[in-house]
């Protein structure tokens, strides 16, 4: 039974993708190629890629507060002279001063101790970058997943046709036959009709299908990157996978290990904790050396003044401790703790809604098999009554409506066993995508 279906179904895709052909181009995809295109071509993949480029950008630039400042400063202009008076400003003099001002500085400062803020920004800078990479393979599996559902959308589609077109064939022999009965007067010109707008209704349903796929295949093509007119016939190997003998447990191991959900909730716990380093560094003093030289013109401390280059340098210890910190820092610090604890809440609540993921990505994978077994046997048995019915049919034992109802309980039989066979694998690839292992 099953050997006969993929026999039938294997000719069936052959035969779209001929049909296919003649309007588009055409191109078997395997489910791993698919991926791959995604990887390479996909727009948000790019958009998130790039986001991983700039939390590494900003984790350089972190890492510039471990470099010493340097900054210098060239002046050159006119200077007016100088104008005394007496306290009592009764007498008022004016001083004389070389006009032509030249000033050069030259600064460096290199932070030695601040409470650990450059190295936790540096820290924190790191585990954003790590998350950036997260969020790639989360974005990734929801892509991959994304893909997954079209491609498998197509192929329930492409299975719907084959089983239209296949009762189709049937369809035009019964009337053939019926229109020999009828010419033989054994049928009236009714059943004639009936078994015309049946036909008629297949033929309806093969172009519905087919304008599905057509919009499903361009959906897909947007996701892979690929041109409009590219037709995905679907890889006939896929519903050919055997049952996975998988254990509850050891998918939540798994889960636990590779899910990116909780990977980001633990890397947002570390970040949470961070922020928390950096704002109790505010309470401590900053400790840095400075070292400094300055040259100008002209000398003006001396009266009169010079008309002379001078130049001095400075180095030493500067430490710096901003008051408010005392009365700022606890509020800061308390926000920073609270920040933790509901990253700490956040990371169970996350384990939870995986593990229940998992869970029910089991159940439901466990469930499409027992659908599809039922359903196959369902078939048999309509495909059985369709062929008593229609053999008592002709031979004036039965009514037309009985051969209609009978029809209509094969083709619903075959749809359900399609559909069937396509939930199998997607809820495959639920479980894959819940244990975070697409």
């Amino acid at each position: 039974m099953k050997a006969a279906q993929t026999i039938m179904l294997a000719s069936g895709i052959f035969a779209f993708s001929m049909v296919s052909d003649g309007q588009d181009t055409a191109k078997v995809l395997t489910i791993e190629n698919a991926f791959a295109l995604a990887n390479r071509n996909n727009t948000e993949l790019k958009i998130t890629d790039k986001a991983i480029d700039i939390a590494r950008q900003k984790t350089e630039v972190a890492k510039l507060g471990q470099l010493p400042t340097i900054s210098t400063a060239l002046n050159y202009g006119y200077i007016s002279n100088s104008q005394v008076w007496e306290p009592s400003f009764s007498k008022h003099a004016t001083a004389p001063i070389p006009h032509n001002l030249t000033q050069f500085s030259l600064q460096a400062s290199e932070v030695i101790f601040k409470g650990g803020e450059i190295s936790n920004n540096i820290r924190k800078a790191r585990l954003d970058e790590q998350v950036a990479v997260l969020s790639y393979d989360k974005n990734e599996q929801g892509i991959r997943f994304l893909v997954v559902a079209r491609y498998l959308d197509i192929y329930r589609q492409v299975i719907q046709r084959v089983v239209y077109v296949n009762n189709t064939r049937l369809s035009r022999e019964r009337l053939k036959n019926i229109i020999i009965l009828q010419k033989q007067g054994i049928v009236t010109n009714n059943d004639v009709l009936r078994s015309k707008l049946i036909l008629s209704d297949l033929e309806l349903a093969i172009r519905k299908t087919d304008d599905n796929i057509a919009i499903l295949n361009n959906q897909l093509n947007t996701v892979l990157g690929l041109p409009d007119n590219q037709r995905l016939v679907p890889d006939t190997t896929l519903l050919q996978t055997g049952r996975e003998s998988w254990e509850i447990a050891e998918l939540l191991r798994i889960a636990h290990k590779e899910n990116q959900d909780l990977k980001i909730a633990a890397k947002e716990t570390s970040i949470a904790r961070t922020n928390l380093k950096i704002t109790e560094a505010d309470e401590l003093p900053e400790v840095s050396l400075f070292a400094g030289s300055n040259l100008q013109r002209p000398y003006t401390n001396s009266a009169p003044a010079r008309d002379v280059y001078f130049n001095i340098w400075v180095a030493g210890v500067s430490v710096r401790y901003n008051i408010a910190s005392i009365y700022q820092s606890p509020r800061k610090k308390k926000t920073a703790e609270l920040q933790v604890e509901q990253s700490h809440q956040k990371e169970t609540h996350q384990k939870e809604q995986v593990e229940l993921a998992v869970k029910t990505a089991m159940i439901k994978y466990n469930e499409a098999y027992d659908e599809l077994d039922t359903y196959r046997n369902d078939l048999q048995s309509a495909e059985e009554n369709y062929r008593i019915v229609e053999k008592k049919y002709f031979n004036q034992l039965a009514l037309l409506t009985d051969l209609i109802d009978a029809t209509n309980t094969k083709v619903e039989a075959e749809l359900k066993v399609a559909n069937a066979q396509i939930n199998v694998v997607y809820s495959r690839y639920q479980v894959l995508k819940a244990t975070g292992s697409l």
